[in-house]
């Protein structure tokens, strides 16, 4: 790591910030080596005790604070490349009511509340503000709505390509003014609980929510109303979900990224 350490020596502000990171690289292979120990130690035993369990999670919660450094220098110009990105998209949605950095903060609150990824949930609230903005009446609802849909989609048990297809088509039919054909399909068959609570809250039966959307009569303003209607059940539904390891890495995730945030700001205007 000497190697590493004398080619990365700055003479510019960002110094401190890639010094702290040098560090973290140096202790990501003792972290691992420690996790692998205990996970060895719980397989042998063939029992998890309470003190084994403790041990574990504070090993995984050492390992949130070197994630950027196991990553990867590669990882790291990536994600700072998407933090980025989303940034400049929350600027160009954000309704003046806040900073953008204060709607970073928002959308960060939310995406911990519903155990998804921070990337993930800026970048469904940059999209549902840029082309469905007109459905809501404030960045901040954006972000309570994108927050009910991530607790929606854990409650259907929904993860990965479906469910950034559901989140496709369901902003798309926002955009349009209507959730139709494909979109609500796409609606129905990869996250469930959203077309239910639709349906409940229109007081109709799934098979009939098809024939309202083929008439148009599934609107933006259904939608929404809905997802907000029955918010209160859902989040009662979605406490009641044992937290998965993903959820659990997700959260650990969200916190490193806000950890290194300046520092990654920084590398984008390298």
């Amino acid at each position: 790591m000497g190697v590493i350490r004398e080619t990365f020596i700055l003479e510019d502000r960002f110094t401190e910030a890639f010094t702290r990171y040098i560090r973290a690289v140096e202790n990501a292979s003792e972290s691992t080596r420690r996790m692998q120990q205990i996970i060895d130690d719980l397989g042998r035993s063939q029992r998890i005790t309470v003190s084994a369990t403790s041990e574990l999670t504070s090993s995984i919660r050492n390992l949130a604070g070197t994630y950027l450094s196991i990553r990867g220098m590669q990882s790291l110009f990536n994600l700072s490349d998407t933090i980025a990105s989303n940034t400049a998209r929350l600027d160009m949605m954000n309704d003046g009511l806040q900073t953008t950095e204060e709607l970073n903060q928002m959308i960060f609150d939310s995406a911990q509340r519903s155990r998804g990824a921070y990337a993930d949930t800026a970048a469904f609230v940059a999209q549902l503000g840029n082309l469905a903005g007109h459905a809501f009446s404030s960045s901040a609802e954006v972000v309570a709505f994108a927050e009910q849909i991530n607790k929606q989609i854990a409650i259907s048990g929904t993860a990965g390509q479906q469910a950034q297809a559901a989140m496709l088509q369901l902003t798309q039919g926002l955009a349009s003014g209507a959730l139709r054909g494909e979109e609500l399909n796409s609606v129905l068959e990869n996250t469930p609980m959203i077309a239910q609570t639709i349906a409940n809250y229109m007081g109709v039966t799934t098979g009939e929510l098809r024939e309202l959307a083929s008439e148009g009569q599934v609107t933006a303003a259904i939608v929404k109303n809905a997802m907000f209607e029955f918010a209160e059940e859902t989040n009662a539904k979605f406490a009641e979900m044992p937290m998965t390891w993903a959820q659990q890495w997700n959260q650990m995730k969200n916190l490193a990224i806000q950890a290194v945030m300046p520092l990654l700001e920084s590398v984008n205007q390298l």
